[in-house]
């Protein structure tokens, strides 16, 4: 596309460990990769029209958990709820027992049954990567198997059927065996992420991936020689950032301290949403006083009002290890070598898996048509003051911001803005 506004790439990775010594491992020194489902066909599952309303609502909670214990990071943060939801979904289908319930749990979806909820992401997610869509969202999932170690073939074959995931066997004792999935992971991106491993661990039998891409041009466009450099307000001093700058009909809400706007995409599906607390407010604590339904009434209270609007152009990258936040939501036993029971990932169905690591890293540019440069080039041009009747919404402090799939009241993705020049 000619026109980038929005630039959005999330991954997240699942690292299973043993909890004992693994025996017939083989190991091999030239590295390589094989397909595990070769010569194997997928099952012709039956998918639902849509996500049903239930995991939908799970969905939602979920990603708002999942923000509200992740604002506890300092500085710019972004998460992608729904990244983190596929690759655990993938990763519950080898769980049992009190496992199984727990991650479920923390899912939001302890009255759901694992195959409605496979069958309702697969369902979301072909929803999501329309062809005929003008805005590019693009979802992958890859399973990655040390080499000598027996999966269950129907923990595989769920996956491949539900998640379209990619299931390869890889020799992890080599230290070129990151090389093997970062090449994946440049390719899923498009060349724009060239790695995610360093290095793999001697004990980790199996990592599970999952990977969601955003590309967007804005509806209404901003004009590149209207942008222009002004203060922003961080929570250690001013630092000056170029602001770009619109003016028109633009969907406008406010309440509960704090006033937020709405710019669709050319698939007005998507949009992004912005919400600025009012001044002496932070986003964390503006946060932390609203519940899901609450944020959401917020933002369908919108109405369509003349606007002066300054947003700052800007781009973020973010990287967490979601243990913490994810025990919180309840699931702790998953990641207890001692209590794990991922019994149905390994052909034996024995208990000797448990999640040691899941990496979540995100990145998000959004600017105008046009460069950087040639924003600046028209610095101070077109600085006027707004006229009376238009109300003024200018980004100049930490703000929250989503981006929406409106159909399913989802947020792919959900950030906290506090330092535009952090990347």
């Amino acid at each position: 596309m000619n026109r980038k506004q929005q630039f959005i790439i999330t991954w997240l990775l699942v690292a299973l460990m043993l909890g004992m010594t693994l025996t017939g491992c083989t190991t091999n020194s030239a590295v390589g990769s094989g397909d595990l489902m070769k010569g194997i066909k997928g099952n012709n599952v039956q998918l639902p029209p849509k996500m049903d309303a239930e995991l939908n609502q799970a969905l939602v909670d979920f990603t708002w958990n999942m923000f509200k214990e992740s604002k506890e990071n300092e500085g710019n943060v972004m998460i992608s709820a729904p990244s983190i939801y596929l690759v655990l979904g993938m990763t519950l289908n080898g769980a049992e027992g009190a496992t199984k319930e727990a991650m479920l749990k923390a899912l939001s979806a302890q009255n759901l049954k694992l195959e409605d909820l496979n069958a309702g992401l697969a369902t979301w997610s072909n929803s999501l990567m329309n062809k005929d869509s003008k805005v590019a969202v693009n979802i992958a999932n890859s399973i990655w198997v040390r080499e000598g170690y027996e999966a269950d073939q129907n923990f595989l074959q769920t996956n491949g059927d539900y998640y379209q995931a990619g299931i390869s066997t890889l020799d992890f004792s080599d230290p070129s065996a990151p090389k093997v999935i970062n090449k994946w992971v440049e390719q899923k991106t498009e060349g724009t992420i060239d790695k995610i491993l360093e290095e793999t661990n001697e004990d980790l039998m199996m990592y599970l991936i999952n990977a969601i891409y955003f590309k967007g041009d804005w509806k209404d466009q901003f004009k590149a020689d209207k942008t222009h450099p002004s203060s922003f307000t961080t929570p250690t001093g001013s630092v000056e950032v170029p602001f770009m700058n619109r003016r028109g009909n633009i969907d406008y809400f406010q309440g509960k301290e704090a006033t937020g706007i709405i710019l669709p995409y050319v698939d007005e599906r998507f949009a992004f949403v912005g919400i600025l607390p009012e001044s002496g407010q932070s986003p964390r604590e503006f946060i932390d006083q609203l519940s899901v339904a609450e944020m959401f009434k917020l933002i369908n209270s919108k109405e369509m009002k003349n606007i002066q609007l300054s947003l700052p152009k800007f781009e973020s990258r973010y990287e967490d290890e979601m243990k913490n936040e994810l025990a919180t939501l309840g699931m702790e036993i998953a990641f207890d070598p001692n209590q794990a029971d991922f019994s149905l990932m390994s052909k034996q169905h024995t208990k000797d898996l448990f999640i040691g690591e899941v990496k979540h890293k995100t990145f998000i540019k959004v600017d105008e048509k046009g460069t950087e440069a040639a924003a600046v080039t028209g610095v101070g041009m077109e600085a006027t003051s707004a006229p009376i009747d238009l109300t003024q919404v200018v980004f100049d402090r930490p703000f929250v911001y989503a981006i929406v799939d409106w159909e399913t009241n989802s947020p792919l993705f959900m950030g906290i803005m506090e330092d535009p020049t952090a990347k």
